[in-house]
């Protein structure tokens, strides 16, 4: 069996990434660390880092208390964008 995953970059990660968004198709039983080696590899994006924010299904990447080893699931949107500040 086969995880999809919706990764969708933003802003500045869209220029380095070449895209908007995209589907990766992973084995069952990957967690968010697979995903975010197989981003680096294909994309050039290494995560984690600190300029950018990993949000996965609407919850920052400290907010599920596995962080890295958060198990994947079929239908999973992953979004990468720069910190956001302001006030």
């Amino acid at each position: 069996m086969k995880v999809r995953v919706t990764v969708k970059y933003l802003s500045a990660l869209r220029d380095r990434a070449g895209t908007a968004n995209e589907v990766f198709v992973m084995p069952a039983g990957s967690v968010l660390r697979d995903l975010t080696a197989r981003i680096e590899k294909e994309r050039g994006i290494s995560l984690p880092d600190p300029y950018v924010m990993i949000v996965l299904n609407g919850k920052g990447i400290r907010q599920h208390s596995r962080r890295l080893d958060t198990g994947l699931s079929d239908g999973d949107t992953l979004l990468l964008l720069p910190p956001v500040s302001g006030g």
